[in-house]
């Protein structure tokens, strides 16, 4: 019985010390995860945003450790074959730091994908949903993205630095062309955010 409870004890310790983050926090993980799969999923524009808000859905709903891989991780899953052609999704599942994003590691959640690349530096400018979206999709019982169609990837979908199983080359000194989504060059989080602002107040191509 003693044991039972000290089981007990601990479980919920664990539980209480696995909080969801800020919005403003899974805002900032959600952007950082999701451009490193638009750079090596070739992700759209269109499929850019979207996965941001799948993102970021997911992130705000892990709440504690069973979380991780639970009701809320099957449902990105679900909704990122909505958003993903297949090759593109086949690719995603082997890709462990995007498949399983998140871990439980001293006390604390964290993200793989900062194991493979380096913190604030970004390849795409901050995506519409980074300053508008709030989370609102993930209370629906429908898909969001179901039905719906998206642009076609930003050219073919060929391995990128660093898949593979190596660290991935990336050059800091290199800056993206203004205005420039995709490229070689690396942003920082401030430089991608303002970007982005900048696309979002800009009139529609015609």
């Amino acid at each position: 019985m003693k044991r039972f409870i000290l089981t007990m004890v601990a479980v919920l310790t664990l539980a209480s010390a696995a909080n969801a983050m800020s919005y403003k926090s899974a805002r900032d993980q959600a952007f950082f995860l999701t451009d490193k799969m638009a750079y090596e999923l070739a992700l759209s524009d269109d499929q850019y945003n979207a996965v941001y808000e799948i993102n970021i859905d997911y992130i705000m709903c892990v709440d504690t450790y069973d979380d991780l891989f639970g009701t809320f991780w099957t449902r990105r899953n679900n909704e990122l074959r909505y958003v993903l052609s297949p090759a593109q999704y086949q690719l995603y599942i082997t890709l462990e730091y995007f498949y399983r994003p998140m871990s439980w590691e001293n006390k604390k959640f964290v993200f793989g994908i900062y194991n493979r690349y380096p913190k604030d530096r970004f390849y795409h400018v901050a995506p519409p949903g980074y300053q508008v979206y709030k989370g609102s999709n993930r209370y629906f019982d429908h898909s969001a993205y179901s039905g719906r169609t998206f642009g076609a990837p930003s050219g073919k979908s060929q391995p990128k630095p660093g898949m593979g199983g190596t660290q991935p080359g990336v050059s800091t000194t290199n800056k993206s062309q203004p205005g420039s989504r995709m490229g070689t060059g690396m942003m920082t989080k401030k430089q991608a955010v303002n970007k982005g602002k900048q696309r979002m107040s800009q009139p529609p191509r015609r």
